[in-house]
C-alpha cells in the first residue's frame, strides 16, 4: 500500500425517495475518496562514516523527499488494490462496520441511523477493529502487500448532522520509511543479489488516544518489503525497501542480507513521525579483509571469512594446535580412553553434544557453541568452526594449488570470484601420542568441520581431509569422515 496523506469521506444523509427514515432514525450514508498529498519532508542530511565489524564506510543518510504518492501507484482517487475494505465508525461509545468498494462507496449490514437533528461527533479508523481503538501494532513481516496494508493506520473526526453533506479527512498516523540500499565490492562475498532488509531496535506496538499513537512496549523487528528488485552492475548492487513504523525516536540496526551474508549498520538515533514520508539511503562498502579480536580473516567470495591461521599458530604457515572433534583443550596422547565419550557410546545420550542436541551431517552442527567448538572457546567474538558444507564451498568456489616453499607443505587457496587467498599447511593429525601426515611424500591438511557422522556410524566426525593428489579423506572411503578421538588442525571463519 503506497502512502496516502489523508482521506476525504463523505457522509450523506438519506433522501426520502431511496431510504426511508424506519424506527431507528434516518440511516449514515458514506461515500469515500482518496485525495493524494504532496508533503516535502527535509530533515537535513547526515553522513559521517560509521566503521562496523567489515562495513569500512557504512555511510547513511536521510534526504528530502518530495512527490505525490497515492495507496495505489497507479490510481490516486479510488481504493482500488485493497485486500481489506472494512472501516471502523464510531459514533457514542458503538463502533460500526462499514466497507468501501474500489470505487469509494461505502456499505454496512449495521449502519448507524440518526435519532437527531443535532450534530453528532463522529470518530473512524483504518483498519477495522471491532472496539474501541486504543492501540495498535504495525507487522514485523512487511514483505507482503497484505501487511503492510494492515501497518498503515488512518484516522479522522468529523462531526456530522442528517441535514448536510459531511466531510471527515483521515490523516496516517504512521511513519513511512523507504530505504535505498546499495552494497559496494560485492565480489568478496557469495554473490551480489540483495535479498532481505531487516530493522532491529523499534517499537512495533503502541498505544491509540485520540487518534494520537504513542509507541510503548519492547522493541523489535521489522522485516522490509522489497519494492525495487536487487540489481547488479560492476559488483555493486542496489536495490529499495520501505517500511510503516510507529512513532518514535529510536537509535536502528539495518541488516541486510547479501547473497546469504549478512550486513549490518547501526544507526543514529533519528525520529519517525506520523504522517511524514522517511528516506534513508544506506551505503555499505564490504571489505575483503580484517580482524575480528586481534586475529586477522579474509573475505574469499564464499558466504563466510576465513581466518588467516588455524587455532594456536602464530603466523599463516604455521601449524597451530591439535584438538579432537568437539573438545577445545590439547593433550598429549588422543585417545578413545580420554576422549568426550567411548566409541561405542557416541552417538547416545552418553555423548555430550548428541545430549546438547548439536549432533547432525548437516547445518551448524556445534559451531559457535564455545562448550564444544573451539574457535569461539579461544578466539571469542562471532569466531566458528566451519560447517563441512562451509568446506565445501571454498573447494567449489576456490582454486587449490599444492606447494611447498622454504620447506612449508600445504595448499594455497585462491578465490575465483575475488583473486584473495589464504594459506593451508599440511599439519597432519594426532593418534594416540604420534603426528602422521606431517612428513615428506605422506602431507596432509586435516581440518576438523563442526559436523558428526550420520547416526549409524555416530563415533565418526565430518572432516576436510586434503592430500598433494587433491581429496583424500584418510579413511579410504573418500566420504570426508575419520574417528572423533583423533586430532586434527582448526580453521575459523567468521559470517
Amino acid at each position: 500500500m503506497a502512502f496516502i496523506a489523508f482521506v476525504a469521506m463523505t457522509f450523506a444523509s438519506c433522501s426520502s425517495s431511496d431510504e426511508a427514515a424506519n424506527e431507528q432514525g434516518t440511516q449514515l450514508k458514506l461515500s469515500a475518496g482518496i485525495t493524494a498529498q504532496k508533503e516535502p519532508y527535509n530533515i537535513g542530511e547526515w553522513g559521517t562514516e560509521i566503521q562496523i565489524g567489515d562495513i569500512e564506510a557504512a555511510i547513511a543518510k536521510e534526504f528530502k523527499i518530495d512527490t505525490t504518492t497515492t495507496r495505489t501507484p497507479s490510481d490516486n482517487s479510488n481504493w482500488e488494490g485493497m485486500t481489506d475494505r472494512n472501516i471502523a465508525v464510531k459514533v457514542g461509545s458503538t463502533v460500526y462496520k462499514y466497507s468501501v468498494d474500489a470505487s469509494g462507496n461505502l456499505t454496512s449490514d449495521t449502519p448507524y441511523y440518526f435519532t437527531t437533528t443535532s450534530n453528532v461527533s463522529v470518530s473512524s479508523w483504518y483498519p477495522y477493529t471491532s472496539t474501541a481503538l486504543s492501540s495498535f501494532s504495525v507487522q514485523s513481516d512487511q514483505t507482503s502487500y497484505a501487511n503492510r496494508e494492515k501497518s498503515d493506520l488512518l484516522y479522522g473526526t468529523a462531526t456530522v448532522n442528517q441535514g448536510f453533506a459531511n466531510v471527515i479527512s483521515y490523516s496516517h498516523r504512521v511513519a513511512k520509511l523507504i530505504v535505498s540500499v546499495k552494497v559496494n565490492n560485492t565480489q568478496h562475498i557469495a554473490n551480489g543479489t540483495i535479498s532481505k532488509l531487516t530493522m532491529s531496535g523499534i517499537k512495533l506496538s503502541g498505544t491509540v488516544s485520540d487518534g494520537t499513537l504513542t509507541a510503548s512496549g519492547s522493541n523489535g523487528t521489522i522485516t522490509l518489503h522489497n519494492t525495487i528488485a536487487s540489481s547488479t552492475s560492476n559488483n555493486n548492487s542496489t536495490a529499495t525497501f520501505e517500511a510503516y513504523l510507529i512513532p518514535q525516536s529510536t537509535t536502528s540496526t539495518f541488516v541486510v542480507s547479501v547473497g546469504g551474508t549478512n550486513l549490518s549498520i547501526a544507526v543514529p538515533e533519528k525520529g519517525f513521525t506520523a504522517g511524514k514520508i522517511h528516506t534513508l539511503e544506506l551505503i555499505y562498502n564490504v571489505a575483503g579483509s580484517g580482524t575480528e579480536n586481534g586475529h586477522a580473516w579474509v573475505r574469499m567470495g564464499t558466504s563466510v571469512k576465513w581466518a588467516t591461521m588455524n587455532i594456536g599458530a602464530n603466523t599463516e604457515r604455521g601449524y597451530g594446535d591439535y584438538y579432537a572433534w568437539g573438545e577445545t583443550s590439547t593433550k598429549s596422547v588422543y585417545s578413545w580412553e580420554n576422549y568426550m565419550c567411548l566409541r561405542d557410546e557416541c552417538g547416545t545420550n552418553n555423548d555430550p553434544v548428541k545430549a546438547a542436541g548439536l549432533y547432525g551431517d548437516t547445518g551448524n552442527g556445534f559451531s559457535g557453541n564455545a562448550t564444544y567448538d573451539v574457535a569461539r572457546k579461544k578466539w571469542g567474538g562471532t569466531w566458528r568452526m566451519p560447517t563441512i558444507a562451509q568446506w565445501q564451498e571454498l573447494i567449489s568456489n576456490c582454486t587449490w594449488t599444492w606447494t611447498t616453499q622454504d620447506g612449508e607443505t600445504g595448499y594455497v587457496i585462491t578465490s575465483k570470484r575475488n583473486a584473495n587467498s589464504i594459506y593451508l599447511r599440511a599439519a597432519g593429525r594426532c593418534v594416540g601420542t604420534n603426528i602422521l601426515n606431517r612428513s615428506s611424500g605422506a602431507f596432509r591438511c586435516c581440518y576438523w568441520s563442526s559436523n558428526a557422522y550420520p547416526i549409524s556410524q555416530a563415533y565418526f566426525g565430518l572432516c576436510l581431509g586434503y592430500g598433494s593428489t587433491g581429496v583424500d579423506n584418510l579413511d579410504d572411503d573418500g566420504n570426508g569422515i575419520v574417528y572423533r578421538q583423533q586430532g586434527y588442525s582448526v580453521r575459523a571463519v567468521l559470517d
